[in-house]
């Protein structure tokens, strides 16, 4: 899942694990980044200017709420069964 606002965007990453007693777990992991052209070509970077801060604030407040969303649901499939 990727949330974008001007140029800025947070991608939000599932990483599947196991634990040591041997059940499934996911840790979400989220990249921050910017995009902008250079010439004809997209580029993106990790940097963010004083005017991206407030966007970047806002998309991992989205990104944020997508994971625990997304962790209830998880939650709930798991008491049903």
């Amino acid at each position: 899942m990727t949330f974008r606002v001007r140029g800025v965007s947070a991608s939000i990453f599932a990483n599947p694990a196991k634990t040591d007693d041997g059940r499934d777990m996911v840790f979400h992991k989220v990249r921050v980044q910017r995009s902008y052209r250079d010439g004809q070509e997209w580029k993106q970077t990790e940097s963010l200017g004083r005017d991206d801060l407030p966007v970047a604030t806002m998309l991992l407040q989205r990104a944020w709420e997508f994971i625990l969303d997304t962790e209830a649901a998880k939650g709930k499939e798991d008491a049903a069964e």
